[in-house]
């Protein structure tokens, strides 16, 4: 074994210190609070109100899936030291890259949009000025601050907002759930065959593991330059930001569950979710909910946006980085503002807002166990990878992620087909 590998190995055994551990959030923990953008709050908010607490163990069930996954694509992303659609590109050709990148960056423009609408909505809520003035602005100041802002500074930025999801724990105590309840679904899985209760899980699967996580991650391990000697601080920082990802959704959960569910309250948006909390809930758990999407839309679309940049520009060989200034990768800066423009156009368009936020998620579903099953593949290629390809616990829990996510699909599938897409 080469020096340089001992002495990588040495470091990633070495025993940190709290300092060393509080200085590693980085990627991992904004993506994290990425992972829950207005859309999946929607998402989550759906589950609960439709299907009560009957998918807990799901958020159980993926949170080991999703650590793994997300530290693969960091793994390969720190050792070959290029981002994810770039490595695709060039080793799977531009047959198979192309069409997993571009449905991800169609995934996230109408993300994107569904989120502004979103965010507008809570604002309308907290301040009665109508969302469609609240668009354009929101759209703007995320647009400036993604493409003008330093990187340490945007990174900064981001890693404050991830805080705001502290509100849903607050929102879920004051729902007064039967916490009996809520544990027991969340041990014990309970599963129905119908399309209804499917749909709910792949679209909650697909917004828990999303493909835009993937690139956002191997992207961001590239801009911060950890490199193979940051390894043991890279799995420290993801996995507290997984974790923290879906500890949120899983107060998401509880709190629609608690109330909506019971009530049979019917909601289209997180909106809605927010407004049909108060009369239950009380004004408290409704302004909560608000800050939380208003929160989550500020982390959640800059990097939908450039995540969509990343993987436009790995497969074009184009310069990109957020670390770049606009003139040093003009192209890369220009998929970012195209995504704010499309993504306002639908904010405001006659787009069906459930539909494009659902739908979404369902995608993601259906894309992500494909670019999982391609990470893999990457990530045990010894060519590749040298001494740094996946162990068998790393091999196992990744295949059984792309698993879980094609037999949900798979099962899907069948439902609509014999008894069509639910009411």
């Amino acid at each position: 074994m080469a020096e340089a590998d001992i002495r990588a190995r040495r470091a990633a055994h070495k025993r940190l210190t709290f300092k060393e551990i509080l200085r590693a959030a980085g990627p991992g923990v904004i993506t994290g609070g990425a992972d829950n953008d207005p859309a999946g709050i929607a998402t989550y908010s759906i589950v609960g109100a439709t299907a009560g607490f009957a998918q807990n163990w799901l958020l159980l069930l993926s949170t080991p899936m999703l650590i793994v996954v997300q530290q693969i694509s960091a793994k390969v992303a720190n050792v070959t030291k290029t981002d994810l659609a770039t490595l695709l590109r060039t080793t799977y050709g531009a047959r198979i890259a192309t069409p997993a990148v571009l449905l991800m960056v169609i995934a996230n423009v109408i993300t994107m949009g569904a989120d502004l609408l979103a965010m507008a909505a809570a604002l309308q809520l907290l301040t009665g000025v109508k969302f469609v003035f609240w668009v354009v602005p929101l759209a703007g100041l995320m647009a400036y601050v993604t493409i003008f802002t330093e990187y340490k500074v945007f990174s900064k930025y981001l890693l404050w907002l991830v805080a705001v999801f502290a509100t849903y724990i607050l929102a879920a105590f004051l729902a007064r759930p039967d916490w009996g309840d809520v544990l027991r679904n969340t041990l014990i899985p309970h599963i129905s065959f119908t399309p209804a209760y499917l749909l709910g899980a792949v679209a909650l699967l697909g917004t828990t593991i999303t493909p835009y996580l993937f690139f956002w991650q191997a992207s961001g391990e590239v801009e911060e330059r950890r490199g193979v000697d940051g390894m043991a601080l890279r799995n420290i920082d993801i996995s507290a930001g997984m974790i923290w990802s879906n500890v949120t959704a899983f107060f998401i959960i509880v709190s629609t569950g608690a109330v909506l569910y019971s009530h049979h309250a019917e909601i289209r948006t997180a909106a809605d979710a927010a407004r049909a909390l108060e009369p239950f809930a009380g004004p408290y758990a409704t302004v909560l909910f608000a800050i939380g999407i208003i929160g989550a839309g500020l982390l959640a679309i800059p990097v939908l946006a450039s995540s969509a940049a990343f993987g436009v520009a790995g497969l074009a060989g184009w310069r990109r980085g957020l670390g770049r200034h606009a003139q040093n990768a003009p192209q890369f800066y220009v998929v970012i503002g195209l995504s704010f423009l499309v993504a306002m156009e639908l904010a405001v368009g006659a787009v069906d807002p459930i539909k494009a936020l659902f739908y979404s998620q369902v995608l993601d579903g259906v894309i992500a166990p494909v670019l999982i099953v391609l990470m893999i593949l990457l990530t045990s290629n010894r060519k590749l990878m040298g001494d740094y390809v996946n162990g068998l616990p790393t091999k196992v829990i990744g295949w059984s992620a792309a698993a879980a996510m094609i037999v949900a699909d798979i099962a899907l599938a069948y439902q609509i087909a014999t008894k069509g897409l639910p009411g």
